[in-house]
């Protein structure tokens, strides 16, 4: 057998759903649907997708015809407060949406059994030269949803979406663009150190799990929010790269997570294109891979009975163009692009 794993960031996705639609909606809710379509995934991880169970479920029922089904938290929980049980805050969510055939095998994990692995739900951060305590927490906690590929073999797939956002618009202090803003590069760094915390809260997670577990079979995949000023930030003040806190570090090799897009052709190795204002990059000019796949060691060495082969991750660079052919700005299914892995039994 085969299982085909995609992230995919679909923008706006909560204005998709309803029968009551403009017809610019109706336009892409249709673009969005040929493009999942096309990619033909069992198991999406669907980022910046509507604040509620009841509209994810008819965002399925709506746009994708119910042939892919939301994997929701078991029991009937708080309804009062509807971001407590998955811990997600703002109206862009994290949902897996699987195929009917698959969904008996998968279940989603209460966000409450992570925060007992790692031992806290929040966590102290001390920005740059600051003695006073602060804390952080995941914005949109990562999912974790269990597939049981057969009795005693689970594979474990973490949804993240880290929340890093510069709302400062004046990036230089000067007309050349040679002097950055002492408040914009403030701002910048609070936000990588925001995103570095919660790459090592997942790490830590992973941790948990291999101290559980001998060779876990895991995957991480989603947005890491690692963009504009990317490079110059890492060159300039951190020293280190958003991904490597991810994959961990190759001295516990057995820990190190590998890329699913390693051996995908660079020139295509990238899913979104944004302005640069730190570098004055045009986005066209500007192509940046910040959604990522990451897989143990257990899905790529044997010890797993679904495993990832060469060439098996991608950018889905095609179903997307097909699906936004002749596409205004307003029309485009997202500002991202899905990428995918897929898994065959040995």
């Amino acid at each position: 057998m085969q299982l085909k794993i995609t992230s995919w960031n679909v923008e706006h996705s909560a204005r998709l759903i309803g029968s009551d639609i403009s017809e610019l909606l109706e336009d892409r809710r249709q673009r969005v649907a040929n493009t999942i379509t096309d990619i033909n995934p069992d198991i999406l991880c669907m980022l910046e997708g509507p604040s509620s169970e009841i509209d994810i479920t008819n965002f399925c029922r709506d746009v994708l015809n119910g042939k892919w089904q939301p994997v929701l938290l078991s029991g009937d929980g708080d309804a009062s407060n509807k971001h407590k049980r998955y811990e997600t805050s703002g109206s862009q969510w994290i949902w897996f949406l699987v195929k009917t055939e698959w969904i008996g095998k998968c279940r989603l994990q209460e966000p409450s059994v992570w925060q007992s692995f790692v031992g806290h739900k929040d966590w102290p951060v001390y920005y740059w030269g600051q003695k006073q305590e602060q804390r952080h927490s995941h914005y949109r906690h990562p999912q974790v949803l269990i597939f049981e590929y057969e009795q005693g073999k689970e594979l474990e797939i973490i949804g993240q979406h880290m929340k890093s956002k510069i709302n400062r618009e004046q990036v230089w202090d000067d007309k050349e663009g040679k002097v950055l803003s002492g408040a914009y590069v403030d701002e910048a760094l609070i936000a990588r150190v925001k995103l570095a915390t919660e790459a090592r809260n997942i790490r830590a997670y992973v941790d948990a799990r291999f101290n559980q577990t001998r060779s876990p079979a895991i995957i991480i995949l989603g947005d890491a929010n690692d963009g504009v000023g990317q490079d110059f930030f890492e060159q300039n003040y951190m020293f280190f790269d958003l991904i490597s806190n991810l994959q961990g570090n190759v001295m516990q090799s057995d820990r190190f997570f590998n890329h699913a897009l390693f051996d995908f052709p660079a020139e295509l190795r990238w899913s979104a294109k944004y302005d640069d204002p730190i570098t004055g990059k045009r986005a066209k000019d500007n192509p940046l891979l910040i959604d990522h796949i990451l897989m143990s060691q257990a899905l790529v060495n044997g010890a797993f009975p679904l495993q990832v082969n060469s060439g098996a991750g991608m950018v889905e660079h095609l179903a997307f163009d097909r699906a936004n052919a002749g596409a205004t700005v307003k029309r485009i299914t997202s500002d991202h692009r899905p990428i995918s892995v897929v898994l065959r039994s040995l």
